[in-house]
């Protein structure tokens, strides 16, 4: 199967949690050397956070076979130094329902608790960094995997 990744907006991203983008309101805040806007995406995480660091590798072929899961966190992936795509699936959805979405630098993307996604894939270089943030011991203790068929994505 193959699908092709789209630019994540809050419109497309709505059914996997939230999309980080710039803004289009007036900045909370302003003056000469500085605008700020509060609030341009939110979160609950019970306890405490920790903030990784994930690389991933240009593949001979952009395809993911696998995909994870957390149930009591959500995760924020926010790219560094390349845009990455994001595949996710939603529970109960057949393996040919997976959507990907491309996350550009100054984006991030807010998956919710138990929503599939696979490793992202990164766009325009061979590989990309980016920061995952999500509840505390994530890694070691909320972490569920599944195999999928496998699904080959377009950029």
């Amino acid at each position: 199967m193959k699908i092709k990744a789209k630019h994540i907006t809050s419109e497309n991203f709505a059914n996997f949690g939230k999309a980080v983008t710039a803004p289009t309101k007036a900045p909370t805040s302003q003056a000469g050397d500085y605008r700020f806007w509060s609030d341009i995406a939110n979160y609950h995480i019970d306890g405490d956070t920790e903030i990784g660091l994930c690389t991933v590798y240009q593949q001979p072929v952009m395809e993911i076979a696998g995909v994870e899961r957390h149930m009591r966190t959500p995760e924020i992936l926010i790219p560094i130094d390349a845009p990455f795509i994001l595949p996710l699936l939603l529970e109960g959805q057949p393996d040919g329902a997976v959507e990907a979405f491309q996350v550009n630098l100054g984006e991030a993307a807010v998956i919710d608790k138990a929503v599939w996604h696979g490793a992202c894939l990164p766009v325009g270089k061979k590989e990309s960094t980016y920061f995952v943030i999500f509840r505390r011991n994530t890694p070691h203790e909320d972490v569920a995997k599944k195999m999928i068929q496998k699904v080959q994505i377009e950029a």
